[in-house]
């Protein structure tokens, strides 16, 4: 799949810029350095709009933003296990059952260790084909099993880096859209997210295989 990223990273860049993409991590990333960043309402708004929120109630909200508060100040020794506490003070009560916002879990702990730490969501579980997780799975199982995909998927970014795989792109990403606050492991995520957004369709625009802009070989 890495070579599709490489042959449409034209089209993909063109996406991440007509999306304001890089600026808008890169700001987020800034007012995230800036003191007591979290219980600030214009970060907050920020990061509600960039990391796409839904789902969620202001209650849920205040008391994610009130973890990130207190994981912003302290040393992150092990990704794994930061990702377990949030998950844990974040469940979501839907329908009488504990919700895992894994995604989200995953968003802020990026926040605080952006080079470690990749962001999982829909369109990573997308491209590398994941299946949903089974809704009969208690809680603590479900976290379980999100947190050994979270662990394959550090694997593989790594292999990434180590086996040249997306070196192309990624510096043709530096140059083009002039980063500032992305480490390599953000750069990846959002040329997946870019490549699974255009293969699938968004932004107002069909999937790019019906449009002939896609070829799979």
């Amino acid at each position: 799949m890495y070579r599709y990223i490489n042959r449409h990273i034209g089209s993909l860049l063109n996406l991440l810029r007509c999306d304001n993409h890089v600026q808008d991590y890169d700001d987020l990333m800034r007012a995230f350095k800036g003191p007591d960043a979290a219980n600030s309402e214009g970060f907050r708004r920020r990061y509600v709009r960039f990391w796409r929120f839904r789902g969620v109630d202001r209650e849920w909200r205040d008391r994610y933003f009130k973890l990130l508060d207190q994981i912003s100040n302290e040393r992150v020794a092990d990704p794994a296990q930061l990702l377990r506490r949030i998950c844990n003070e974040t469940r979501h009560n839907r329908g009488g059952r504990d919700s895992i916002m894994f995604s989200f879990a995953t968003k802020m702990a990026h926040m605080v260790a952006p080079d470690r730490v990749p962001v999982y969501d829909a369109r990573v579980c997308a491209f590398y084909l994941l299946p949903g997780l089974p809704e009969n799975k208690g809680a603590e199982e479900r976290v379980t099993e999100y947190l050994r995909r979270y662990k394959a998927i550090v694997k593989e970014y790594k292999r990434v880096k180590e086996k040249h795989l997306l070196d192309e792109s990624i510096q043709r990403f530096r140059d083009e859209l002039k980063p500032k606050e992305f480490k390599d492991v953000k750069v990846i995520d959002s040329l997946i997210w870019a490549f699974v957004t255009r293969a699938q369709g968004g932004r107002g625009k069909d999937p790019a295989f019906l449009n002939e802009e896609l070829e799979y070989d």
